[in-house]
């Protein structure tokens, strides 16, 4: 089966959405697949993998963020799809790569493939609300963006399926009309993200970095410096617990707001940005290696870095709202209402006075019960589009 994916959010150095597409690749080789993945960059060019390529189209630098591209017309698109002669045509967003992907269709006789929009985001949760929920309710930001919900209506029916990679997303996108939306749910690296990778002497340093010793709390962020991230509630949250407790965070991530984040950093004590981290195997150590994930966004569709924290022996603080809260359960987490600070801190404080390790093992026990692995999506991923070419 040949797989071709407009991706219009892929960037060698980006985080979540260059891991996925990695993966992909390597279980499209593992399954007999190829699958092309047409991103927009800096020149024209194209990489090899086992399980197919990466094709970069030249496009201007998304002037908030120097790390991606985006595109700027479709005419060496449609011609690079062509060319490909997909069984399956992807569109990767709800922007221009989605659009592109949707108005294709294929000529001289070629096969329809089936059209796919695989909506990674939630745009109306990850702007609207991150910027309006202080205000408003959420019932009525949907109604004021209801000519936003009547465009991802226009363009999923462009599509044959719309996928999404959570079950309660799927629910959402549906009951606001979007076109036959299915769900197949995420997984994570769960033989790689695990708590024996736990490590006394590297959660002293974290520590250290954080001007604390040992016998403090290690809290941890990790994810993109992006306003739907929340940092300044989660610092907010942080001195506040620290009026009660000796805590640290130590924050993993980049992007669009850091010069923000230093600023708000530099409010609160005892915290250490990290900046991006590029090594998973580091990467897996550290989140092993610390005390509890301190997660601010309530727009994830899914929550990857929530479910390899969990998968890692992590408890977690994560928000009432978007597919952070579905990871919730007793023992290893503390639920606090999004966007408020005290409520988070009730939360941290709340999450740090139980046993970590009766903690520990009940976040991993859920991981291996409930989340399932990064090959298992993709599994079903293309077994679905297998049994939809045979309808």
């Amino acid at each position: 089966m040949k797989i071709v994916e407009v991706a219009e959010f892929y960037s060698e150095r980006g985080g979540g959405v260059k891991t996925y597409t990695h993966q992909k690749l390597a279980s499209s080789a593992a399954l007999g697949h190829s699958t092309t993945i047409i991103a927009p960059g800096k020149s024209n060019n194209e990489i090899i993998y086992p399980g197919g390529k990466i094709v970069f189209v030249k496009s201007p630098v998304l002037f908030i963020d120097n790390r991606y591209h985006v595109f700027s017309q479709n005419n060496d698109i449609n011609s690079l799809i062509q060319s490909e002669k997909p069984d399956v045509l992807v569109g990767a967003s709800p922007w221009s790569g989605g659009r592109i992907a949707g108005k294709w269709n294929p000529s001289n006789g070629q096969k329809k493939p089936l059209k796919v929009l695989f909506m990674h985001t939630d745009p109306v949760a990850v702007y609207a609300y991150t910027l309006l929920d202080r205000f408003l309710s959420l019932k009525k930001i949907d109604r004021i963006f209801n000519f936003f919900w009547r465009y991802l209506i226009r363009l999923s029916n462009m599509f044959d399926v719309t996928l999404v990679g959570s079950p309660w997303l799927a629910s959402r996108f549906s009951s606001y009309g979007l076109n036959n939306v299915h769900s197949i749910p995420f997984g994570v690296e769960l033989s790689h993200f695990t708590s024996n990778r736990r490590n006394t002497d590297l959660r002293k340093s974290m520590l250290q970095k954080c001007n604390l010793n040992d016998n403090a709390i290690l809290a941890l962020n990790v994810g993109r410096h992006h306003p739907e991230k929340r940092l300044k509630m989660i610092f907010q949250s942080i001195k506040k617990a620290q009026k009660y407790s000796d805590i640290g965070l130590y924050v993993i991530g980049d992007g669009l707001i850091r010069p923000w984040v230093e600023r708000w950093s530099k409010r609160t004590p005892n915290v250490y940005i990290a900046g991006q981290e590029n090594n998973r195997d580091h990467l897996a150590n550290l989140m092993a290696s610390s005390d509890l994930l301190l997660h601010g966004s309530a727009c994830e569709t899914y929550g990857r870095v929530i479910a390899e924290s969990l998968a890692s022996g992590l408890p977690i603080v994560i928000p009432n709202q978007g597919g952070a809260s579905g990871f919730a359960g007793p023992i290893y987490s503390e639920i606090y209402k999004t966007g408020n600070p005290d409520d988070a801190a009730r939360a941290i404080i709340s999450i740090s006075e139980r046993d970590f390790k009766t903690s520990s093992k009940a976040a991993v026990k859920y991981a291996k019960e409930t989340i399932g692995s990064d090959s298992d999506h993709f599994k079903s991923l293309y077994n679905f589009f297998t049994k939809r070419l045979t309808l």
